[in-house]
């Protein structure tokens, strides 16, 4: 049976963080995001595949796990679309820097890999599927995820403002020159 190529991008809890925020979907905090298959399978043949295949996809951005963001098969979530532009500039540029010439891919098909890759396309993240919940919300959790946002907001507002000042700087600079 095919494997599936389709992979998520999944948040890395920061080191030193507690436990209570191990959830970073609820806080917001997990800027650092890794590929995972969604396919245990996929996963299982790069386990068994040579270590300098292995070692390429973790430099290049894979964690040797699984994980199912509910996307349909050859679609991804929207949000992740800047971090899976990250780990495909990072696997180009490990393919220069590591030896795969006959190395053993444990049943990896790179091709089909590269072909999942480039027929990929993003879907809006409200028409995912949901994943199940296994826990209830932490109302520290939740706390700590509106005061992120909060700031991210005001982070965000303030940015356009000055690019907007900026711009409106330029503007005048141009006009008593010209």
């Amino acid at each position: 049976m095919a494997l599936g190529y389709d992979f998520d991008m999944v948040p890395v809890t920061p080191e030193g963080l507690p436990d209570q925020f191990g959830d970073l979907a609820a806080t917001g905090l997990g800027a650092q995001k890794v590929a995972m298959f969604r396919d245990p399978k996929t996963v299982a043949a790069l386990g068994r595949a040579d270590e300098t295949v292995r070692t390429f996809f973790v430099e290049s951005g894979f964690a040797m796990q699984s994980f199912n963001s509910g996307a349909p098969p050859g679609r991804f979530p929207m949000r992740d679309e800047d971090a899976r532009v990250g780990v495909i500039e990072k696997l180009s540029a490990n393919l220069a820097t590591h030896d795969l010439k006959g190395a053993d891919w444990g049943g990896f098909d790179f091709q089909a890999f590269m072909q999942a890759l480039s027929v990929a396309e993003p879907v809006e993240d409200s028409l995912l599927a949901p994943l199940p919940q296994t826990r209830k919300a932490d109302p520290d959790i939740l706390a700590a995820r509106i005061a992120s946002r909060k700031r991210e907001g005001r982070r965000r507002i303030a940015l356009s403002g000055l690019l907007l000042g900026m711009i409106f700087l330029f503007y005048v600079a141009s006009q008593l020159i010209g």
